[in-house]
């Protein structure tokens, strides 16, 4: 029998190669979408011949060869060795028709486990997330440095959302200021004969100079006796400079709909961290003018050019930061880490409207033919679906264990750099030399407020702050001192990026005043040297001694955590040092604490 198999990843269809040696168990990574497909095959060995007894894949499907046949469900041979096979079946099994029939005292058959994972709700028919649109948004030159946009719906029919007889209106976009801004907004209407107003008092977005912004406001309306609610309007204030550009697009102004909001399946989802996603969670139109409800005299000019790739779930076009991708928009970067991605569908989208653009729309992106190429390729669905319907539908599947993993993985990083540094982790630390709480210290330090938000923003209880390493962890830079104050938002959005990467010119120059980290610090994009170097001097420590902990050698969800935590490091020292071949070097011997090298 051939040792060459493949298997098929489920959420992009990649057929990986692999090769079978004996029995296997195990994972591997899908190298189209590095999606994780654990897989489970016993070879079954006689002295007359051999073949897969069974098989079980999740998350993906596995194709054997050409020469091999299924003989009983979940059981495979070679059509060399058919003739064989099933002759020694009979004389086990007894039966003169039992060609297809293995006993359990005979030949252990396998029981496929029931799948516990779903890839969630359907993909649409229409769009692969491979296409994209090239539009250009609407220019507007700013004359004050306040500028109001008044929005208006003669009437909205309210839609009930969530079983919770509520309906909500909403409202949003994407903006590019050229200069600093904070948008607020508004919203009046007439319900039942009875004015409302309500105003996001103490509230805005703050908005990056020259780069784009997603924006958005929604109000929660409870349903009475009527479903209309008459002379909507919604004002977005703009507080900028005159003299300043703003450009918009994809905005919309309407109740939401989405057919899957009607029952309650998605509603603790949309209630968690919701601000990080809109406006595209509302599920709106992506092509309504800006000017169809704007009311006004206001005049706009041919704008910015602006790339809308599609969603592979919901279908709709939106806006990808094509010119600053590290800003994402709707869709999150597919190869964040390993740039540039390589893999072809996350990468390159057809331009659909390719033959109405000229030359000036197409100047300065790279493409491939019709194709607009992404330097670190975007996921194909959207981050609302990606919330809604991928997410959402797995998360409940997954046991404690592997909900904590990432969490696991994180805290050994920082406990291997404390330990390479010989240090405590900085909460004893601070407290002992102070008497002071090192949380409080951060929160009072920013002044009780959200950097990335900014100094205008309202503050943050204590307990709603999330400390940032600011220079990241994964990157083998301690928590200390200089750790930033974050929303639970925007230390989401922030992850382990770099500040460069994150934050504007301006705001990494006032970081630097407040944490006294330099500005060359803040600008770098580098791991820390001085903790890799002593990583390398006690790398036999390090394999032999650290990983070799027992939380460490467990093996979760098929994979080692070992592994994990070495594979962590791989990644980010790539094509600086390889720690097993430094061990090897003085050991004689490759590490036995992981499996991967």
């Amino acid at each position: 029998m051939s040792n060459a198999i493949s298997v098929e990843c489920n959420l992009c269809g990649f057929k990986n190669v692999f090769d079978l040696k004996g029995s296997q168990n195990g994972y591997c990574i899908c190298s189209q979408c590095n999606s994780t497909i654990m897989y489970s095959i016993s070879l079954c060995r006689t002295s007359y011949f051999s073949f897969i007894e069974s098989f079980d894949c999740i998350n993906g499907k596995i194709h054997f060869p050409e020469s091999a046949v299924i003989i009983d469900e979940g059981e495979v041979a070679s059509l060399s060795q058919i003739h064989t096979a099933k002759s020694i079946l009979r004389k086990l099994t007894g039966s003169s028709k039992g060609d297809y029939i293995m006993e359990q005292k005979e030949l252990r058959t396998y029981r496929r486990r029931d799948v516990t994972r779903v890839s969630g709700y359907h993909t649409c028919d229409e769009t692969t997330g491979g296409e994209c649109l090239i539009i250009r948004s609407k220019k507007h030159l700013c004359t004050n440095a306040h500028e109001e946009f008044t929005f208006h719906r003669r009437s909205l029919e309210l839609v009930e959302l969530f079983n919770k007889g509520l309906s909500i209106i909403a409202f949003g976009g994407y903006v590019f200021s050229k200069l600093q801004a904070e948008i607020g907004f508004s919203l009046s209407f007439s319900y039942e004969g009875t004015p409302y107003v309500f105003e996001r008092v103490g509230l805005s977005y703050p908005i990056e100079a020259n780069t784009w912004s997603n924006i958005g406001f929604h109000f929660e309306q409870y349903i009475h006796s009527s479903h209309t609610i008459e002379n909507v309007t919604i004002k977005m204030i703009v507080n900028s400079a005159a003299g300043n550009t703003l450009d918009f697009c994809c905005f919309d102004f309407d109740v939401v709909t989405k057919e899957e909001f009607q029952d309650d399946s998605c509603a603790e989802s949309f209630y968690q961290k919701t601000n990080m996603h809109i406006p595209y969670l509302y599920y709106l139109k992506y092509d309504v003018p800006f000017e169809a409800y704007l009311q006004g005299g206001f005049t706009f000019q041919e704008g910015r050019r602006i790339v809308l790739k599609s969603c592979n779930r919901c279908g709709r076009f939106l806006p990808i930061n094509i010119e600053d991708e590290m800003k994402t928009l709707s869709f999150s970067l597919h190869c964040k880490k390993r740039a540039p991605c390589v893999h072809s569908t996350f990468r390159a989208y057809e331009i659909l409207n390719y033959s109405d653009l000229t030359p000036v729309d197409l100047n300065g992106l790279n493409l491939e033919g019709r194709k607009v190429v992404s330097y670190y390729g975007h996921q194909l669905e959207c981050k609302a679906c990606k919330k809604f319907f991928v997410n959402a539908p797995l998360n409940p599947q997954r046991n404690p264990q592997q909900f904590k993993e990432d969490g696991l993985r994180r805290r050994a990083i920082e406990v291997l750099v404390n330990n390479l540094l010989e240090r405590n982790l900085i909460h004893f630390e601070f407290e002992k030399r102070t008497k002071k709480e090192f949380s409080k210290y951060i929160w009072e330090k920013f002044n009780k407020r959200c950097f990335k938000c900014g100094p205008s923003s309202a503050p943050i209880p204590l307990g709603d702050m999330a400390l940032d390493h600011t220079m990241p962890l994964a990157y083998l830079y301690r928590l200390d001192e200089t750790a930033t104050c974050l929303c639970s938002s925007h230390n989401s959005q922030k992850s382990d990026t770099f500040p460069v990467d994150y934050y504007t010119e301006d705001e990494l120059v006032r970081l630097s005043q407040i944490t006294g980290l330099s500005l060359d610090v803040l600008h770098s994009r580098s791991v820390n040297m001085p903790v890799l170097k002593l990583l390398i001097e006690n790398v036999v420590w390090f394999y032999d001694e650290f990983l070799m902990d027992p939380d460490y050698q467990k093996v979760r969800d098929g994979i080692l955590t070992a592994n994990k935590i070495n594979d962590s490091l791989k990644r980010i020292i790539a094509g600086k040092v390889d720690l097993a071949e430094e061990y090897r070097k003085r050991t004689g011997h490759y590490p036995t604490s992981v499996t991967t090298y």
